[in-house]
């Protein structure tokens, strides 16, 4: 039997401006046990009897002391090892000022330019900050 995926909840803060979108991002720690030094999207896993939502809505209170309001789903994405779930919520240019990192090494706006470029960011990373990017454009 093969082991069971492990359930996590993301959010991705974005923001806006003269058409350019940027994605904030964790730096994780070099240190840690998942994507150590890896630039990754905010999130972990889902704990007890936690829906994703909620799963969402603690480790952003947890790793950024943040609480969005008017998040929307993006999607449920699946791999060999999770079933994770992301949300996301467009923030104002002061949103770096109004956050704590708490996790990782610090937090990172980064535009679609930034990304694509990047080799610390995940393939599987760089699909679903597409996939936003898509998602908003069509709305």
């Amino acid at each position: 039997m093969p082991p069971q995926k492990r359930l996590t909840a993301h959010l991705i803060p974005y923001k806006i401006n003269n058409g350019i979108f940027s994605f904030f991002l964790q730096k994780r720690s070099d240190n840690t046990e998942r994507n150590p030094g890896k630039l990754s999207i905010f999130g972990g896993g889902v704990e007890g009897v936690e829906t994703p939502e909620q799963g969402m809505l603690r480790e952003m209170k947890e790793e950024l002391n943040f609480t969005p309001e008017n998040y929307f789903y993006l999607g449920e994405y699946t791999s060999d090892y999770s079933i994770s779930h992301y949300y996301a919520v467009e923030v104002n240019d002061d949103f770096e000022s109004i956050v704590t990192v708490g996790e990782g090494d610090y937090g990172v706006f980064l535009s679609e330019d930034d990304i694509s470029h990047e080799d610390k960011i995940s393939d599987d990373n760089k699909i679903i900050l597409a996939d936003l990017r898509r998602r908003i454009l069509m709305v």
